[in-house]
């Protein structure tokens, strides 16, 4: 109640003044305007990130598809692929990327000209302006290391295994489901999905040598010997021009190797084109003289040896074995319990 005699004094809209010329504000009022403060702060949080931010899931299709990573609207994101099944190609200018799921690659803003996904591959595909990614890596401080590797001007490509794969997809398929929805809370669920691939990255590419010695010791160099295994296993380098290309001699490169995972780095590439030559003869139909040239080996023979020696069976039993295998897990009777009942 005004007990001086005198009316509020009024502004232009109708807002009660005192008597002073100061705006009253009523709780009830004061509380709305918090609301819309917060509304408005929500909406810029959200433009915000989708200006940043995209993800695509990537679904099967039969024919072959492709994405252009240089075009005027993407050339200024680094790009985040995770491939699930089927094949892939990174085309760059002077050397392309081959990809067999499960694989994750990293690609950096404008160095690969496009991506090929071939007939039946399916994954997801995120794209990331770089200051989103560093601003998603201070909220890691023990995982600040790999962002230097992130950052580097090449694709890194890395083989993971399906448990890896089922987190990723998941977090990743998190966050091209708010992005659609722009739901309230929307932000801080990619943020916290966005953090949760990182920390997956981190570990499989080695937290702990990364933490131990920081980029600027071995743990870069296993890092970069790695990478160039993904790029030239098909070439059958030796290891003596691994570590030339690396820089160190071909002893600290055994060395490093041996005490971080312990194996030598020659069994790690050897391995690594088993790997591939397993994850094919598993998921595709080629040929096992198509497989040996695709590897890089000069004939069937000496492919077929080196796949009996470290595995026991030549590549064609070992198919024959698998698709043995499956067939009876398709056919074995399933128990019945009260779920199946409509």
């Amino acid at each position: 109640m005004n007990t001086s005699g005198l009316h509020p004094k009024m502004d232009k809209i109708g807002d009660k003044l005192d008597e002073a010329g100061v705006q009253k504000i009523e709780p009830a009022s004061r509380a709305g305007g918090l609301k819309r403060a917060a509304g408005r702060a929500w909406k810029s949080g959200l433009e915000s990130i989708s200006a940043s931010l995209r993800s695509d899931v990537i679904a099967s299709h039969f024919e072959p598809r492709e994405w252009r990573l240089i075009s005027h609207t993407s050339r200024v994101f680094d790009h985040g692929l995770l491939l699930l099944s089927g094949e892939a190609k990174l085309a760059a200018a002077d050397d392309p990327l081959h990809l067999l799921a499960p694989s994750f690659a990293w690609i950096p803003a404008g160095v690969v000209d496009r991506l090929e996904m071939a007939a039946g591959a399916s994954g997801h595909l995120m794209a990331m302006k770089p200051e989103l990614v560093e601003h998603t890596f201070r909220q890691i401080p023990e995982a600040g290391e790999l962002l230097g590797l992130l950052a580097a001007r090449q694709p890194l490509a890395l083989a993971i295994d399906k448990d890896v794969a089922d987190v990723l997809s998941s977090a990743m398929r998190l966050v091209a489901r708010e992005l659609y929805d722009l739901k309230p809370g929307a932000q801080t669920l990619v943020s916290s999905a966005l953090v949760i691939c990182l920390i997956q990255l981190w570990r499989h590419v080695g937290a702990s040598a990364l933490m131990g010695e920081g980029l600027g010791g071995s743990a870069a160099l296993l890092m970069r010997f790695r990478q160039l295994v993904e790029e030239r296993f098909r070439e059958h380098w030796p290891v003596a021009r691994y570590a030339t290309a690396l820089g160190v001699s071909p002893d600290r490169l055994h060395a490093i190797c041996t005490r971080t995972l312990g194996r030598p780095p020659r069994v790690l590439i050897q391995q690594r084109i088993l790997y591939e030559a397993v994850s094919r003869l598993e998921r595709s139909s080629i040929t096992i003289k198509q497989l040996a040239f695709v590897l890089g080996f000069k004939d069937t023979a000496y492919f077929t040896r080196f796949f009996c020696k470290r595995l026991g069976d030549p590549p064609a039993k070992y198919r024959r074995n698998i698709a043995q295998r499956d067939a009876a897990q398709r056919m074995r009777p399933t128990r019945f319990t009260f779920s199946d009942w409509p």
